[in-house]
């Protein structure tokens, strides 16, 4: 067995990477949140309606008031 082989074979190793491999996504998607807050911020300033903004950003209504 090969020394990367083995490295997968540890329960440690395996924990470790899953848990940065999560962190990771929930990074990904935290900023994903935070750049459709930032848009739709900037469609409200351009004078698009709540309804044209949730649409355009799959925000809900209550999340858009938020912002307002």
């Amino acid at each position: 067995m090969r020394l990367s082989e083995e490295r997968y074979d540890n329960p440690a190793y395996r924990d470790i990477k899953k848990s940065i491999d999560t962190a990771k996504e929930e990074g990904r998607e935290e900023g994903v949140a935070k750049e459709k807050l930032a848009t739709a911020k900037r469609l409200l300033g351009m004078g698009l309606t709540q309804e044209q903004v949730a649409k355009c950003t799959g925000l809900s209504i209550k999340e858009i008031e938020k912002l307002i």
